[in-house]
Order: structure tokens, then C-alpha cells, then sequence
């Protein structure tokens, strides 16, 4: 059969005026595709067209293309021709992605939308992407999104590709709707292959991901909440649009009671995740004060308190210093009173002095001077001394 085919194709190409093989190369084929009868015939034209690989055939692969879709039902019922119908359409598919062909868009997505083949489903979808085809980014999110949450899947590898070519799209489209279906990926049910394509993904489909990272901070359990606060630390968003995140974060942290202590320790260390981002920014204003005042207060863990004493110190406002003074005047009153700090007090007391002295704000220099008078060791004395210079 596929003989006779190519013998047929070669006596129409001997058929043809002479005058034809010295004009445009493109009309050549596209007239060759247009005469041909069989599916093998088609096949073997658009072989050699996509090897050309040629902007000026865009026209007949689209053409054929929008052919191939007209002839879906057609196949359906038909194995052979439906593996046929796949596999042109798929060459077809990924030679308008690489050409960047975005005229093909509305044939393109007709195909990821219309066939039951999970691989060209995400060769379509990668093809959207390659073309930047924004007009469908809201589509193609859709698509990710009801994977990412229907985890019963039959086939979950097909699933998994489809999932694939989507996270691939929406990276190459760099639509901010893309961010959190992809965000989903990156945590999901997937394999490691595609949640890594889709972490890597999260740094180029937008540059700022704040605004969709509040949402989810808002809105996700406690430890997807930790994940898209540091997916925003690790992005090119401003310092200051990574602190409001943090803050978001500590307040989220703080909102949420549990006697569960495996939950205690997770909200702990989210809320340790968010001071981290405000001291390595060096956030400077009060909107995080009242909850690190509130961490303080609860002293849940050690290395939590001391990095809220560490934080208000960088961030040094006439607020957050007298969080400080306040806490340290306590100290003070106790030690006047003969009540020894434990060696936990202690570590406290220590981080405060340097907290005050690192903030540059002169408003806690009293209390630094009440140290003095207070029963500390010479050691405390000292680093209250060289902490209020």
C-alpha cells in the first residue's frame, strides 16, 4: 500500500509543470498536499514539509491541520485510522508550536481539547506555550487545576502527561493565571519529574508572585502555607512585597490553635520561616511587631522567641523598641528582686540588650542603663554597656 502510494505521489510530481519547481517552494507543497488522495500520501508530503522547517508552510500546516480536526469524528470509530489521524496530527502539532505559529492557536487547542490521547493532548498544550498563546492561558490553567485535585484518576500516568505539557505551557506563556494551578503542581500527586518542571516554572511565570501567593498563604492548610512563603522568598518580588508576605504568614501562624502538638510544631516553624524573610529583608516597619510581640508573650519555643527578639531589633521602630524595653524592664524588676533569670531568661535577656543596641534606636537606652543596677552577671553589664554605645 504505502508502494503504491509513493509511486502515485512521484507520477504526480513528474505531472507537474516545470515552471512550478522554479517558483515558491511553499506552493509547490501546498499544492502537492492538495492533490493528494490517501491519508499516506498527506503523511509523506508533511514528512518533508516539517523537515524543511520553514515559516512560509505555516498556511498548509494549519490547513492541514484544520483538515485533520474536520475528520475526527470521522476516525473515531476506526483504530487504524485513528492512530493514523494521531500521529499526522501530532507532526503536524509540534512543527506550528516550533514555528511559533500563533494563527494555528484556535486548531491547536481544538486538538488538546478534543482527543483522548494524553501525548498529543500534551504536545497541544506545549505547542499553546511555544506560540505564547495568552488567549487560552485561562483555559490551559483550568485543564492543570482540575488535575492537580482529581486524584482518583483512572490513569493517573496519563493524567501525569497531560499534567506535564500544561505546567510547560503556562511557563512559556508567562500568564500571572498560570501561578497557582502550577504552584498546585509543584506540591501534588505527581512524580518528581513534574513537580520539579513546575517548581522551576514558578520562577518564570511571573516575576512578583505576591499577589497570588497572598491568596494562597489566606487560604491553603498550614503547610502549603510554609511552601508559598518560601516559593516567594526565593522570586525577584521586592523585599517589600516579600515582607508583606511574611507578615500574612505570622499571622496565619498565630491564628491557628491546635492541641495537636505535631500541628503546634508546624505552625511554629512556619511562623520561624516568616521572621527569617523579614530579617533577611530587613523589614523596617511595624506591621509584624504586634505579632512577634505575641510570639514573645506565648514562648512556645526557644529558637522561635529568639528570633522575634532578633526581628524587632532589625526592624528598630520606636514600636518594636519598646516591645523590647518593656520585656527587658521585666527582667530588670525580677533581678532587682532577687528572682534569678533561668538560663533560658537569660539567653532572652542577652538577645533584647544586642536587639536594642542593633536597632540604633536611642529610645531604649534607659533601660539598656537600668542593667546596671540589676544583679546581672559582668558579662550581661558589659554587653548592655556596649550595646547602648
Amino acid at each position: 500500500m504505502k508502494k503504491t502510494s509513493r509511486i502515485i505521489l512521484l507520477l504526480t510530481l513528474f505531472s507537474l509543470p516545470f515552471s512550478l519547481f522554479a517558483g515558491d517552494q511553499s506552493e509547490v507543497w501546498t499544492r502537492l498536499y492538495r492533490r493528494a488522495i490517501s491519508f499516506e500520501q498527506k503523511e509523506m508530503i508533511l514528512n518533508n514539509i516539517v523537515k524543511l522547517d520553514d515559516r512560509a508552510f505555516e498556511p498548509v500546516l494549519i490547513e492541514a491541520l484544520e483538515e485533520m480536526n474536520g475528520d475526527l469524528q470521522k476516525f473515531r470509530g476506526d483504530v487504524v485510522l485513528m492512530m493514523q489521524w494521531i500521529k499526522m496530527t501530532r507532526m503536524i502539532v509540534k512543527e506550528l508550536g516550533e514555528l511559533k505559529s500563533l494563527d494555528a492557536e484556535d486548531q491547536i487547542f481544538f486538538v488538546a481539547t478534543h482527543t483522548d490521547d494524553s501525548l498529543l493532548v500534551a504536545d497541544a498544550l506545549i505547542a499553546l506555550g511555544n506560540i505564547r498563546s495568552v488567549k487560552y492561558a485561562p483555559e490551559v490553567a483550568t485543564i492543570l487545576r482540575n488535575l492537580n485535585f482529581n486524584t482518583q484518576q483512572i490513569n493517573r500516568d496519563n493524567a501525569e502527561i497531560e499534567a506535564y505539557g500544561a505546567v510547560m505551557a503556562l511557563q512559556k506563556m508567562r500568564e500571572p493565571i498560570g501561578f497557582e494551578p502550577v504552584f498546585y503542581s509543584y506540591i501534588g500527586w505527581y512524580s518528581k519529574r513534574t513537580k520539579n518542571l513546575a517548581g522551576e516554572a514558578l520562577k518564570y511565570i511571573t516575576e512578583d508572585p505576591t499577589e497570588p501567593i497572598l491568596a494562597i498563604v489566606k487560604e491553603a492548610d498550614y503547610d502549603v502555607k510554609k511552601t508559598a512563603l518560601f516559593v516567594e522568598k526565593e522570586s525577584s518580588a521586592p523585599a517589600d512585597n516579600k515582607n508583606k508576605i511574611a507578615v500574612l504568614a505570622l499571622e496565619e501562624g498565630l491564628k491557628y490553635q491546635t492541641a495537636d502538638k505535631i500541628e503546634q510544631d508546624e505552625l511554629s516553624k512556619l511562623r520561624i520561616e516568616a521572621m527569617k524573610v523579614l530579617i533577611e529583608n530587613k523589614a523596617n516597619d511595624d506591621a509584624a511587631s504586634p505579632f512577634l510581640s505575641e510570639i514573645i508573650k506565648r514562648d512556645y519555643d526557644v529558637n522561635e522567641t529568639l528570633y522575634s527578639l532578633y526581628a524587632l531589633g532589625v526592624i528598630g521602630s520606636d514600636k518594636a523598641v519598646d516591645i523590647l524595653s518593656t520585656r527587658l524592664a521585666l527582667f530588670n524588676k525580677r533581678q532587682q528582686e532577687g528572682i534569678t533569670a533561668s538560663q533560658k531568661e537569660l539567653g532572652y535577656i542577652k538577645q533584647i540588650i544586642k536587639s536594642i543596641g542593633m536597632s540604633g534606636n536611642k529610645s531604649g537606652s534607659g533601660v539598656l542603663a537600668e542593667v546596671q543596677f540589676s544583679d546581672y552577671t559582668p558579662a550581661i553589664n558589659r554587653l548592655a554597656r556596649e550595646s547602648a554605645n
